[in-house]
């Protein structure tokens, strides 16, 4: 019989329980028995802090144990990994690459609408605020959902990230006109 059987547990020791008995359960099972047997002992513990220390030294040790098993299994088993790194990464390209071009194709709308109020001063198209809507945000975010449907089935990526960046210019309006009333 442990000790502390007569005495109810307090909130500290609880605690300690409760943190040691989620490591074993989730330790791998090289380390499950391990970790099984420190959570017995921890019943001839005296002393709630006392508990709690063993605790966390005994999860520290079980981590550190099942670090070694996660990192074999993990060396074992690259060749899948590698493979799905290299998708993810193939993923990540094609989604910047469609964000960096509608990003450049949206400054390119706006450094024409300047180059226009340079070239063409007496126009004042640069005062017009239907031109900055129609050139800086309709024309583009339409060529946006034209080349995200017509990509979507052979480069999805890329059409993910020209929505995304076309979804980022639409809220950046939103908020533009929500905080400042549509005054420039």
């Amino acid at each position: 019989m442990s000790p502390n059987a007569a005495s109810p547990a307090g909130p500290i020791r609880r605690l300690a329980l409760r943190l040691l008995r989620a490591v074993a359960r989730r330790a791998p099972t090289a380390s499950r028995d391990w970790a099984d047997a420190m959570l017995r002992e921890m019943d001839f513990i005296g002393g709630d802090w006392a508990a709690l220390f063993w605790a966390m030294g005994s999860t520290t040790a079980i981590v550190f144990h099942s670090g070694r098993n996660w990192r074999e299994w993990f060396e074992k088993s690259t060749g899948r990994e590698e493979k799905n790194m290299n998708q993810l990464g193939k993923k990540t390209v094609g989604v910047v690459s469609g964000a960096a071009l509608a990003l450049a194709l949206a400054l390119g709308a706006f450094g024409l609408l300047f180059l226009t109020a340079i070239l063409f001063p007496s126009l004042g198209l640069d005062h017009m605020e239907w031109t900055h809507w129609l050139v800086v945000i309709v024309i583009p975010e339409i060529i946006f959902v034209v080349a995200a449907i017509s990509l979507w089935h052979k480069r999805r990526p890329v059409a993910a990230g020209i929505l995304l960046t076309g979804f980022v210019m639409v809220v950046h309006v939103v908020f533009h006109y929500a905080t400042h009333g549509g005054t420039h």
